[in-house]
């Protein structure tokens, strides 16, 4: 970021619009350069931050920012918090391939080794298919004359697919041969990078309880699952992804998934009834939209954000809570154990979950749970029509009460002790510890 000051530890915050995007800076003893840590790289294609610019644009951004002495561009430790576009798309750019990464860590719901993961991907991937299929259908696109209600529910499931060219690269992409690490509360929850040993990094979700695991896993909706036949011809648009194509004409290099991730077609159709677009279903499935279309996309979308990394970074007197869009669940089981509990009441710099929305930040952990420690609160968004309530005003009122920054990436004010505003690049904190 600059010139490095040695003993900084430093947190920028790229705009990205409704998105998140953020480099992590800390200081290591005779190296030249610090210890960064990429936490997520997306953007939502309803909220880019000005009219022409594309994610591409940020990637770029960040492979200059991250050069070494030597001219090559390095990142320790890549993060994916979880598998939403406005958290990962930034990752199907081709720059990558040329960007040497030690780790990259996922949620524990990525690893295609974990029975229980593959089936809570391949059940929240069919749903979101089966949504996308049946909001293009001509049958059924008359039903949603507000256009309002007519994006919000496309943006919702857009966000939710697959986004395939993303994963891949954080899957098995960069330079180097990276490390992959599936992390969960269930494994050691302290990481210690030998690179940085002043630096612990506290894994405090996602849980693999019972009830934590409930919430990543979406309604049934079966009537929507019926409407992704393998044999409907599908573009890139329908699926979200520039590199899907009908299962029997997809080489290997470019499925949605690894293939321990897949599931086999007879296996597929058995558990999904019937994926034929008949009378009967559409009918089924007409009454069932009528009711019930946005209900299911935002247990959708909250089913992809419980399986959201949270993790605390500890440096010093630092601790950098980063929750990705966290639910209620990851939350709650946080809160409910007394040692993460006392480590979030030790939060100096928040990344505001799910861009202030009101599922992503109980109030207990803002009122009861944060001590006088906050330095500062940051928020990557961009306001949407149709989603008004992001960011929560009386959430960023709430924060405001505990610490004097709350910064937004779309009107983030003047630079300030500490907050170096970069106007259309990004906002830069430099965290006391």
């Amino acid at each position: 970021m600059g010139d490095q000051v040695k003993d900084d530890v430093r947190v920028r915050m790229y705009e990205v619009g409704f998105g998140d995007c953020f480099l992590l800076e800390f200081p290591r003893k005779d190296w030249a350069t610090p210890f960064r840590v990429l936490v997520d790289c997306g953007a939502h294609s309803s909220g880019y931050p000005r009219p022409g610019w594309k994610p591409e644009q940020v990637v770029d951004q960040i492979i200059s920012d991250v050069k070494t002495q030597a001219g090559t561009s390095h990142v320790d430790v890549v993060v994916a918090t979880h598998r939403h576009q406005d958290h990962v798309v930034g990752f199907r750019a081709k720059a990558w391939s040329q960007v040497s990464v030690d780790e990259v860590w996922l949620p524990w719901t990525e690893n295609p080794k974990d029975p229980l993961a593959r089936a809570i991907l391949n059940r929240q991937s069919r749903l979101a298919f089966g949504l996308n299929a049946a909001f293009l259908s001509p049958d059924f696109g008359a039903r949603w004359t507000d256009p309002d209600r007519r994006a919000a529910l496309r943006d919702l499931v857009k966000n939710s697919l697959t986004n395939a060219s993303a994963m891949r690269t954080l899957h098995t992409g960069f330079l180097g041969k990276p490390k992959r690490k599936f992390l969960s509360t269930a494994d050691p929850d302290t990481i210690t990078p030998e690179a940085c040993p002043g630096l612990t990094v506290h894994v405090i979700g996602p849980s693999k309880k019972e009830d934590v695991i409930r919430d990543m896993d979406p309604p049934a909706g079966q009537s929507y699952l019926r409407f992704f036949d393998r044999r409907m011809p599908m573009d890139a648009e329908a699926i979200g992804d520039e590199s899907f194509e009908p299962e029997n004409q997809i080489a290997q290099s470019q499925r949605p998934f690894p293939p321990n991730f897949t599931l086999p077609a007879s296996k597929y159709e058995s558990d999904s009834t019937s994926l034929v677009l008949d009378a009967k279903t559409k009918e089924a499935a007409a009454s069932f939209m009528r009711e019930d279309d946005l209900a299911v996309a935002v247990s959708l979308d909250k089913a992809v954000n419980g399986t959201s990394l949270m993790l605390m970074f500890e440096f010093g007197d630092a601790f950098l809570l980063f929750p990705g869009d966290a639910q209620w669940g990851t939350w709650r089981a946080a809160m409910d154990d007394p040692e993460h509990r006392e480590l979030l009441a030790r939060t100096t710099f928040l990344k505001v979950g799910h861009h202030g929305s009101h599922n992503a930040t109980p109030k207990e952990f803002v009122e009861e749970v944060l001590g006088g420690k906050l330095w500062c609160a940051a928020t990557s968004v961009r306001s949407i029509n149709f989603w008004p309530e992001i960011p929560k005003s009386d959430l960023l009122t709430g924060l405001g009460k505990r610490s004097e920054r709350v910064i937004r990436s779309d009107k983030p004010g003047r630079s300030k002790k500490g907050v170096s505003v970069r106007p259309k690049v990004s906002v830069d904190f430099t965290v006391p510890h």
